[in-house]
């Protein structure tokens, strides 16, 4: 690499080599999506809430479930009787799933750095094993709140889908991980527009 391009930025007058500014400039926008979506779970979290599927066990709600003035209507008024006063306030926070959000952003947008950054001549293979992997470990961690009873499906199906939308739009248009890609791109349709040009003043030239 040459030393022009190892200096395009520089911090205080210190060359900053382009690699450097890469690592950096990746690690702020994974976590600036990152504080997006856990925001996002957040606002869902305290204006939804949802009783998360084990409340009764945490809560044991002072309940006489054999009266029979009980059975017909939905109780509002009751208090907490259990030993863990400190989860009362978690086991209304079901939906959407924070731990879906987070594993699925975070392993969605590791898989399209993957994408953006390995090359497909070498690694193809390995990169889309590595992609399948990643995407199944943030599958098992959502699967797992189901069976933990820490979650309603439909929580986790609200955080999967919060997790993903997030880091694809953060890796697509928020940070610079195709950027090269597009440049490219570019390059290759202004040069086929010009090549079409100069056949179409060519065809011109002769008639």
């Amino acid at each position: 690499m040459q030393n022009n391009e190892q200096s395009r930025y520089s911090l205080l007058g210190t060359p900053i080599p382009n690699w450097m500014y890469s690592v950096y400039n990746n690690i702020l926008w994974f976590l600036f999506g990152a504080a997006c979506s856990q925001l996002t779970t957040d606002i869902g979290k305290y204006t939804i809430g949802r009783l998360r599927p084990h409340f009764l066990d945490i809560c044991k709600p002072d309940v006489d479930c054999n009266n029979d003035m009980n059975k017909t209507k939905y109780n509002e008024d009751f208090t907490c009787g259990g030993e863990r006063p400190n989860k009362f306030k978690d086991s209304r926070l079901s939906f959407p799933s924070g731990h879906s959000s987070l594993s699925f952003y975070c392993m969605v947008y590791l898989a399209l750095y993957l994408q953006a950054r390995v090359k497909t001549s070498k690694y193809g293979m390995a990169r889309s094993l590595a992609q399948f992997v990643v995407i199944l470990m943030a599958t098992f961690c959502g699967l797992s709140r189901v069976s933990d009873y820490k979650h309603h499906w439909s929580d986790v199906l609200a955080g999967t889908i919060l997790g993903i939308t997030t880091a694809t739009i953060t890796a697509l248009y928020v940070s610079e991980l195709f950027a090269s890609k597009y440049k490219s791109l570019r390059k290759r349709n202004s040069s086929a527009d010009d090549i079409e040009t100069t056949n179409n003043l060519q065809t011109t030239e002769l008639k």
